[in-house]
């Protein structure tokens, strides 16, 4: 199919969800993408416009998203992959020794995020070579 007189590429603003971040409702577009993302299950009614200009889309597309604020009744569930390198400070310390410095550090950010006002359901685990340790509601086991 020929396309004539518009540009190759524009920009596409949606409508945002409470969750939606800027690449989620404004993205770069050619007529071909335009036309997989309809079959895709894209909507006109989803579709709050159709820019040349990428700033004035990305204008477009914070104001929408600051209309859209995170609710109390939202939830989000991230998994986030934490690497923390532990050294021994003394002689004769375990794997299990670092390991357990290693879920105090993680568990000391996570108290100053409460502290900030963030909530949370902690889940998670730290696998070494000497063993498991768990980190379950902020109380730390070793195995």
């Amino acid at each position: 199919m020929n396309v004539h007189g518009l540009p190759e590429e524009f920009w596409i603003v949606t409508k945002p969800s409470p969750l939606s971040t800027m690449e989620d409702v404004c993205f770069s577009c050619s007529f071909q993408r335009l036309m997989l993302q309809a079959r895709g299950g894209l909507s006109e009614d989803e579709i709050v416009g159709v820019f040349a200009d990428e700033g004035e889309a990305r204008r477009s597309a914070a104001t929408l998203l600051g209309k859209c604020p995170v609710r109390p009744q939202d939830a989000v569930f991230v998994e986030v992959v934490i690497n923390v390198m532990v050294k021994p400070n003394a002689e004769g310390m375990t794997a299990k020794d670092l390991a357990t410095a290693a879920v105090e550090a993680v568990a000391d950010a996570v108290r100053q995020g409460e502290k900030a006002g963030f909530r949370h359901r902690l889940k998670g685990r730290i696998s070494l070579g000497a063993g498991m340790v768990e980190l379950r509601n902020l109380t730390i086991v070793c195995g």
